[in-house]
Order: structure tokens, then C-alpha cells, then sequence
């Protein structure tokens, strides 16, 4: 059998993917990957990849729209960006300007013929090739919001693009749950959807030697992701950096490859880390402060970490509402965050009691290989 993943151009909304890739490529199954930007980087985990986007991200193309739309620019400027509901059309809208990354979903969905599309949750992309070749589709969530309850709106808000390919919403026989049911609440697919034990993928890495060393004071990670930084620029990290130099621990700043010049002077007991294997880095901390991304909120999730999450809009906020509803991280805006915050993180018996929970609810969660065998049986109907 033949299985298209379509995911939107970005690695929080590609990586999730990858277990479930693996599952059904291991049970004989072949797999594709239609995506493009950073997201091109699920090919280091031995996948092909087809580029929808060549030369482009997804901070690039929504830079290159809003220049080229400042009434888009401005209209989103007036949104309740603390609000996932509120930014959801703009992220539909802002996709779909990109006509030849949407026609390059179809064509590759054309010339190789998927018996099924997995695609990434509200992945306008995915939903448009299944239509136009007639196969079923499955959601993959990669965090706490899911298409269900937008896929006729996403019909709506990009008909031009259905229309000028022909093609209708395909029949999207289940959507695939990563989110932990006590932390996603009524955010989540629901009763109907297929849970999968989220295992987290980072890509290849080299363990820096100094990982090795056990550490003498407790190991906070702080990261931004891979998509915040080219939106909003490094500044959320300024209060932890202050905040560091007053703390009894030891601060790991994994910021990948984006450019630290203009960070403020690291404390002793802070370092720059570039790319780490994530969960290994985890594996070896007392807990995370990060900007809310799906992905990374889940890696905590899974390590049983409790975290400090200060989102700045739309998904973000979201999950980190749900996680500190659970009780297993702090929702605190950047500048707000406070010594307190960061000894709450360090010392809350609450905090880790409730992660831990978590953890162990995670690691109750069907593995990728059920999910695959249900699929399978799903398209052969």
C-alpha cells in the first residue's frame, strides 16, 4: 500500500509524523513525504521527500505575503493573537496565497498515486491532494488543536484553490491523537479519534561530550523552537537569561542554529548549545522553559518535565493553557516571568507530580505499529 504523507511545511507539524512513517514502512508498506521548508528535514530520518516549496520556509512565504498583502499584514495585526480561534484563518488564508506550493501537493499526489494521504492537522495542502485523487485521508495531530472542527471552513476559506483544481474535501476516515487525553480536555479529537503514543523525533545528533557529565545543580532547558525566533527574534529570552544569573542551576540554551549574536552576555552557568538530540537533553534536566510550540510542549510531556511556557499567540497560547489547566507547567508571558517562576520549576512537588502523570499516561497510549495496522485495515476497508 501506498501512503502520502502531506504535512505543512514545518518541522512541529512534520516531525510527529515520522514513528508512524516508520510503522508502516517496517510492516511493508511504502511511504512518501510531500513538504518543504525546514520540515525537508524528515529525510535524515531515511525517508524520501518530495519539496513543495523549493527555496522557501514558512516564515519566509508569510514575510513574502504580507509584503505583498498589507491588508492581511494589518488585518492580522488586529486579531486576538492570545487566541487560537481568532488566528485560525489567517494561517488558512496565508497557505493558501501559496498557489504553487498547493498545485505541487497535488501533482505529487497525482503522479504517485497514495492509496491513502496522512496529512498534517489543518494542512490545507494534504486535504486538497486526497481530494483530487480520490483516496481517503487520515489526520495526524501535532499538538493540542485538530482540523475536525475547521474542515469546512478550510473547504471555504481556500475555495479558489479547490475550485481551480477540480477537487472536494476527501473523506477523512480518522483523525490521529498525540495529545494526552487529561491535558488536551475538550481541545482535543475526541471519544472518536485514534490515540498514538506520541514518541518524540528531534532528528539526527551528535551527544555533545559535556552531556556526559552529570550535572551538580539542577539542568533547566530553554529553547524557542525552530519557527518562533524568525517571527519574533530571540528577546523572549532575555528575562531567563537575567533570571539565570540569580539561580542556583544550570541553564541550557538549545537555539539549533539561529543567529545568538543579539542575546544579551551569558551568566557562568549558562551555555549555548546549538542542535541536541532533544530527548536526551530532557532526559537529563529538571525542567523546561520554552515558547509553547506543540512539539516541544509534548518532548516535556513525554519526560515527565514540568515546564515554564510563555507562548505569544494563537496555538501556543493554547497549549499552554491546557498544560497549566493539567497542572504540569506555568502559562507566563516572557516579561512577566519571574524568580518565583523558575523556583516553582525547580522545586513544585505539584508540578512534577502532575508531569509524571502524564508521562505515565503517555506511555499507556497505543504504540505507532497499532495505529498502522488499524490504518492499513481502515483503507482496505
Amino acid at each position: 500500500m501506498r501512503i502520502l504523507f502531506a504535512t505543512t511545511p514545518g518541522i512541529g507539524h512534520s516531525f510527529p509524523t515520522v514513528p508512524l512513517a516508520w510503522a508502516l514502512r517496517l510492516a511493508g508498506h511504502e511511504v512518501l513525504y510531500a513538504t518543504g521548508g525546514d520540515a525537508l528535514a524528515v529525510r535524515e530520518a531515511g525517508l524520501p521527500v518530495e519539496d513543495v516549496c523549493p527555496g522557501r520556509t514558512v516564515v519566509s512565504m508569510v514575510q513574502e505575503t504580507f509584503a505583498a498583502r498589507p491588508d492581511l499584514a494589518a488585518a492580522y495585526a488586529e486579531v486576538d493573537h492570545s487566541s487560537f480561534e481568532s488566528t485560525q484563518r489567517f494561517y488558512a488564508v496565508l497557505l493558501n496565497q501559496q498557489t504553487d506550493m498547493m498545485d505541487r501537493y497535488v501533482a505529487v499526489a497525482q503522479e504517485w498515486q497514495p492509496d491513502a494521504v496522512v496529512f498534517s492537522s489543518l494542512g490545507i495542502g494534504g486535504l486538497l491532494a486526497a481530494g483530487k485523487v480520490g483516496v481517503p485521508a487520515f489526520e495526524h495531530g501535532y499538538g493540542f488543536v485538530h482540523t475536525g472542527r475547521y474542515t469546512r471552513d478550510l473547504r471555504e476559506w481556500n475555495a479558489e484553490c479547490f475550485e481551480r483544481h477540480d477537487a472536494e474535501l476527501p473523506e477523512v476516515l480518522h483523525t490521529i491523537d498525540i495529545a494526552p487525553p487529561s491535558v488536551a480536555g475538550d481541545g482535543g479529537a475526541g471519544g472518536a479519534a485514534w490515540p498514538l503514543r506520541h514518541l518524540p523525533y528531534n532528528g539526527g545528533g551528535v551527544v555533545p561530550e559535556w552531556l556526559h557529565t552529570p550535572s551538580e545543580r539542577p539542568r533547566v532547558t530553554v529553547t524557542l523552537g525552530t519557527t518562533a525566533p524568525g517571527f519574533g527574534g530571540l528577546g523572549p529570552l532575555d528575562r531567563v537569561i537575567e533570571l539565570a544569573a540569580g539561580t542556583d542551576a544550570e541553564f541550557v540554551l538549545a537555539l539549533g542554529d539561529i543567529d545568538t549574536s543579539s542575546l544579551p552576555t551569558l551568566p557562568d552557568n549558562a551555555r549555548l548549545a546549538g542542535w541536541v538530540p532533544l530527548n536526551l537533553l530532557l532526559g537529563r534536566s529538571a525542567g523546561l522553559i520554552h515558547h509553547g510550540g506543540s512539539g516541544t510542549t509534548l518532548a516535556a510531556l513525554e519526560a515527565g518535565l514540568p515546564q515554564i511556557l510563555m507562548p505569544d499567540q494563537g496555538e501556543r497560547a493554547e497549549s499552554a493553557a491546557r498544560v497549566a489547566a493539567r497542572g504540569a507547567g506555568l502559562n507566563v508571558r516572557h516579561e512577566e516571568i519571574s524568580a518565583e517562576h523558575v523556583d516553582a520549576l525547580l522545586n513544585d512537588g505539584a508540578l512534577r507530580k502532575c508531569a509524571a502523570e502524564v508521562r505515565r499516561e503517555i506511555h499507556g497510549l497505543p504504540l505507532p505499529a497499532a495505529v498502522a495496522e488499524r490504518l492499513v485495515a481502515a483503507v482496505a476497508g
